[in-house]
């Protein structure tokens, strides 16, 4: 007699929607569609007002479908959590944004509402196939909107003649689109979905001229396909042969565009064209600019003058912008901030290479940026990166949960101690 057929149980509507909120917020907030659309009235919907409405639905539906909290994940609210607090509470440093001091602090609320919302859903069951899919949609909306300006179509960049897309700054665009594309190469196995995220996000980060960016999205694409390179060894002799004049077609678009538009100044689009074709040529001399290093070099004595502490969350960004996130994070929270940012990222590491490499590609971005980028940890996107990481690096796991007490004792509904699930 043959067995009855196993149904899977249906989807909640909760299971079903969560999907839905969590990518539009993720990819609304994240790619800065939403903030930028907004600002140039493309929409009435206000950027608060979204990320609340979106955050708190999300929240609610996560609780719905029981999740899973991963210790680790979690503790990357820290410094969120201290900068915010920091800022809010504190007061050491007054970051006046549009001449009203409250927006900064705003700014970091939301960052750290959308953040915390981002960790909890990868704490889901369905949470690796919705950050695979919200990282996929940030990085069509990234490139698709720094092509748009490209093509002279839009004008959102703060920087005249660089096209930076709905971040508005144009290395802030890349390192977001390089984040994003950490997540999708560690959580897909697809390999041609993968490289058609690849050839999308190369578009985003050739029209900005980022050098910092293009060296790290160069060096991951390296590292993918040394990776690959055995089990798809075919497949990447394709794509190899195909992306040759695709490359050399997109330097003779930028050295157009150089020559064509006002890129800030002339030498400054030369420059950066020379940076980025020296790196495929083996030779980075180019990269080197002698303004960050005096921006790092005057960082570092603020940095002296008051070490243990800081000087207050937002100084880094506002006022002497180092161009890199260990010196930034010193500025603003002290040497507490940097012992925990390299904690986190040791940790992340050190899992990394217990779990045999799982977890690598999104890992990666997150060290290369750090020595670039001052605004890292103001980014929901860059710890929503990290989370991925802690997920895919750790099994244990812990839940509340709620339990009817047994009758003869109690007739009422009681909460359960957290309980650990290795």
């Amino acid at each position: 007699m043959n067995a009855a057929p196993v149904t899977k149980p249906r989807a909640s509507f909760a299971a079903w929607l969560l999907p839905v909120t969590a990518i539009v917020l993720l990819a609304g907030h994240m790619s800065g569609a939403m903030a930028c659309l907004s600002e140039h009235d493309v929409t009435s919907i206000k950027p608060r007002d979204f990320t609340i409405g979106f955050s708190l639905l999300s929240l609610l539906l996560v609780f719905f479908n029981r999740p899973a909290f991963s210790p680790l994940a979690l503790a990357l609210l820290i410094i969120p959590f201290l900068r915010f607090a920091d800022a809010a509470a504190l007061k050491r440093y007054i970051n006046v944004l549009d001449g009203d001091p409250n927006i900064a602090v705003m700014t970091l609320g939301s960052i750290l509402l959308v953040t915390t919302v981002s960790l909890l859903v990868l704490c889901t069951e369905n949470g690796v196939q919705i950050a695979r899919r919200a990282a996929i949609a940030i990085i069509l909306l990234g490139s698709a909107s720094i092509a748009y300006e490209a093509a002279g179509l839009a004008e959102y960049s703060q920087i005249s003649g660089r096209p930076a897309g709905f971040l508005t700054q144009p290395n802030e665009a890349i390192i977001m689109v390089c984040l994003m594309l950490g997540i999708v190469l560690t959580l897909s196995e697809a390999f041609w979905l993968n490289f058609a995220v690849i050839a999308i996000a190369a578009v985003g980060v050739g029209l900005t001229l980022s050098r910092s960016g293009m060296l790290v999205f160069v060096l991951m694409v390296f590292c993918y396909l040394a990776a690959n390179l055995r089990k798809h060894f075919g497949k990447i002799v394709i794509i190899t042969a195909v992306s040759i004049p695709a490359v050399l077609a997109g330097f003779a678009i930028l050295l157009q565009m150089a020559s064509s538009r006002n890129m800030g100044t002339d030498k400054n689009a030369t420059d950066r064209v020379a940076a980025i074709t020296g790196i495929f040529g083996g030779n980075t001399d180019k990269m080197e600019s002698q303004e960050r290093m005096k921006d790092l070099r005057d960082g570092w004595e603020a940095v002296t003058d008051s070490p243990v502490f800081g000087h207050g969350t937002g100084c880094a960004s506002s006022q002497w912008q180092p161009h890199n996130q260990w010196v930034a994070i010193w500025l603003d929270i002290g040497v507490g901030g940097v012992m925990l940012y390299a904690l986190s990222l040791l940790t992340l590491t050190i899992l990394c290479l217990k779990a045999g490499g799982k977890g690598f590609f999104a890992l990666l971005p997150l060290w290369c940026f750090s020595v670039f980028s001052q605004n890292l940890v103001e980014t929901a996107g860059y710890w929503f990166c990290a989370g991925v990481v802690a997920v895919v690096t750790t099994k244990g796991r812990f839940r509340f949960a709620i339990q009817r007490a047994p009758a003869s004792t109690a007739p009422t509904h009681q909460v359960s101690v957290p309980h650990w699930q290795p």
